[in-house]
């Protein structure tokens, strides 16, 4: 009977440690997510900027 409570015992703990190391990498991921958006609207900003430009320079 004490082994198989150890046992219960050290799934949850196991089940605890994975779903921490899960909500991290969750948050990481958005982390990441969010910040190539920003890259990707930056980027997108500079170069509808940069194609404005051209089309008013004298050809």
């Amino acid at each position: 009977m004490y082994w198989f409570l150890l046992f219960v015992a050290v799934v949850v703990v196991w089940t605890v440690v994975l779903a921490l190391l899960a909500l991290k990498l969750w948050r990481q991921g958005k982390a990441l997510t969010r910040e190539l958006v920003a890259a990707q609207s930056k980027l997108d900003a500079a170069q509808s900027g940069h194609n404005r430009e051209d089309a008013q320079a004298p050809a």
